[in-house]
Parts: structure tokens; C-alpha cells; sequence
């Protein structure tokens, strides 16, 4: 008997340690040795710890003659191994996510920069270039000389144009700034000119005219200067004139005294604003609200620009929200086609509503 115990525990002994390791655990090794291993250690810490604690627990396993346990554990370390790598790889990808939005991010700012910096030289080029035509008006030019009767009537169409064209121009100007000196001085020089060329005199007054444009021209940007030095990247009238060109039946444009919608066809037969005239004046009115910078000068031109008819649109954009509004009568000074046609009426008859451009 004691030669047979002997013998089975022998032949245990023998067994155990001639058990192979399983497979799996060479699987582990590899993977606990590969090109992710080291990523892993280091972007997935706790989950490489975790998986390194089944590896040993597998180990143990083996080492103590229990190949089941070392089995299971060993498929629990593949898997935390498995694990570690994913969570390196979104570690990874997170960080690599983040340098992105940096790099964005910094890109946004840089071309912000870049776009302010654009609008400030646009300003300035355009504040410039209003200057530089100011000046060129301002050039003494050779008297003109009397002329012919065909010349002297050119003449004095011109001259009725550029007059009328200076007195808005001041008018503007006294939106935007009420105080602003010399604007007083020249509408009294424009309330004289007016009178001349109101008559057939022997000489047109052109030079006088040219010059009275020049001055209003020069207040209306010596006003404007502040608000342009004060924010020169605004583009306040760009974004307006964009704006109100998304409406396709405005057609704005934009002159020296800002942007410019010009109307027809307000009234009705009795001189009463039609719905339609209602409806768009309205839209206007909501338009000078949301930009409460531009004051709005409603200019009459023909034969239909009376002081009732001037009231009825003023009192329509103010209802709808407009402010400071101030309305002017161009009559005939600047007419579309030539007034002595026939059926030039209706063209020449219109209303400008014009938002005047607090800066260039």
C-alpha cells in the first residue's frame, strides 16, 4: 500500500508539471508585447493596469496546476487588452481632435483679423477717395465765358442739377450733424443761386453752382469723419445696401449721399398712397429702424413732390419706425428724361428715400 501511494503521488507530481501552457496565454504575451502596447500604457493607464493584473491572475493560474482558471483569465486579459487599445486609439483621437479645433480655431481668428483689417483699408480708401474728389471739386476752374443760346441753355439745366444736387447734399449733412457749421451760410448762398436760375439769366451761373456743390459736398464729409475715424471697419452701409437689395423690387443704389430706393407710382388718381405704396414705404420705415444710424431724406422730383404728398410718405415711414426724416422738393433740377417731351411726366415724377450713410 505505501508503495502505491507513493507511486500516485508520483505520477501527480508528474502531471502537473508536464501540463502545457494554453495557447491563449502565448496570445496574451504577444499582445501585452506589441506595437500598441506601449500607446496604451501610456494614453489608457487604468485599463492597461487592469489588463495586466488578468495577465498575472492567468499566470498564477498556470503556476498552480489550475489550466481552467488560467484559461478564462487569460481570455479576460486579451479582452482588457483589447480594451486598452481602443481607449488609446480614442485617446489618441480625442488629442488629435482637440490640436484640430486649436488649429481652427486660431485659423477663425487670424482670418477675422485679416477681414477687419480689409474693411479698415476699405474705409479708408473710400473715405480717401470721397476726399480726394472734394478736392478735385474744390480746384479753381477757368470762369466760363458767355456763350451761345443753345450752350447758355445747357448751361443752365446743368447749373439747375447741380444745385439742387448741393442743396441735398447739405441737407444730409444737417441729418447727420444738426450743429454743423457752414451748412446755414450755403443753403442761404443756394436760396440766392436758386432765385438766379429761377429766372433766364444772361450768364449761368455754373461756376457758382459747381462751387456750391463742392462746399455741401465737403460739409457733408467733414460730418461724416468722425464716426468714420471712430469705427473704420463698420461697413454699415454695405450691410444696408445688401439688405435692402435682397428685396427684388427696391433696386437701391448708392450716391454721396448714401443709399438711395427710388419710388413711383405712390399715389392714386385722388392722391391717395395705394396699398402697394403703403406696403413698400412700410418695409422701408422697418428697414431705417433697424438702422437707426441712417437718417432718411425723402427727396420729391416733378411736378407731383407737394407738401401733402411729402407728409403722406413721411408719416408712413415714420409709422413704421423710421426716426429722423426730412423731406426736400428737387422739382424739375433733376429730371430722368427731358421735361419738355411729352410723357416725360410719369419718369420724371418720383420719390427717393434716401438712408443717409453716417460714415463712407
Amino acid at each position: 500500500m505505501k508503495r502505491v501511494g507513493v507511486l500516485l503521488a508520483a505520477a501527480l507530481v508528474l502531471s502537473c508539471a508536464s501540463a502545457p501552457r494554453p495557447r491563449i496565454m502565448a496570445d496574451v504575451d504577444a499582445a501585452a508585447k506589441g506595437a500598441q502596447a506601449e500607446e496604451s500604457r501610456l494614453l489608457a493607464p487604468q485599463a492597461w493596469a487592469a489588463a495586466e493584473a488578468m495577465k498575472a491572475r492567468a499566470e498564477a493560474a498556470h503556476q498552480g496546476g489550475d489550466p481552467a482558471s488560467a484559461q478564462i483569465a487569460s481570455e479576460h486579459a486579451l479582452a482588457a487588452y483589447s480594451r486598452a487599445f481602443v481607449l488609446a486609439r480614442l485617446a489618441r483621437a480625442e488629442r488629435a481632435l482637440e490640436k484640430a479645433s486649436r488649429d481652427l480655431a486660431q485659423a477663425k481668428t487670424a482670418l477675422a483679423d485679416i477681414d477687419e483689417k480689409h474693411k479698415r483699408v476699405a474705409a479708408e480708401a473710400a473715405d480717401l477717395e470721397l476726399r480726394i474728389r472734394v478736392a478735385e471739386d474744390a480746384l479753381p476752374l477757368a470762369p466760363n465765358g458767355p456763350a451761345g443760346p443753345e450752350r447758355e441753355k445747357a448751361r443752365l439745366d446743368a447749373a439747375r442739377a447741380l444745385a439742387s444736387q448741393a442743396r441735398l447734399l447739405c441737407v444730409a449733412t444737417r441729418l447727420l450733424d444738426p450743429n454743423k457749421g457752414g451748412v446755414g451760410t450755403e443753403l442761404d448762398k443756394l436760396t440766392e443761386l436758386d432765385r438766379t436760375l429761377a429766372g433766364t439769366p444772361k450768364a449761368t451761373p455754373i461756376d457758382a453752382a459747381i462751387a456750391a456743390r463742392s462746399s455741401c459736398l465737403r460739409l457733408l464729409t467733414e460730418a461724416r469723419r468722425p464716426a468714420a475715424q471712430a469705427s473704420p471697419a463698420a461697413g454699415l452701409a454695405d450691410a444696408l445696401f445688401s439688405e435692402l437689395s435682397r428685396v427684388g423690387s427696391l433696386h437701391p443704389f448708392r450716391d454721396d449721399r448714401g443709399v438711395v430706393v427710388t419710388l413711383r407710382g405712390l399715389f392714386d388718381a385722388k392722391g391717395a398712397l395705394t396699398a402697394e405704396g403703403k406696403r413698400v414705404l412700410e418695409s422701408l420705415g422697418r428697414a431705417a429702424k433697424a438702422h437707426p444710424t441712417f437718417p432718411l431724406l425723402v427727396v420729391a422730383h416733378g411736378r407731383g413732390g407737394d407738401d401733402t404728398r411729402k407728409k403722406a410718405v413721411a408719416d408712413a415711414l415714420t409709422s413704421a419706425g423710421a426716426g429722423r426724416i426730412e423731406t426736400a422738393s428737387a422739382g424739375n433740377a433733376q429730371p430722368v428724361v427731358d421735361p419738355a417731351r411729352q410723357g416725360s411726366g410719369p419718369r420724371n415724377e418720383r420719390f427717393e428715400i434716401v438712408f443717409v450713410a453716417p460714415a463712407p
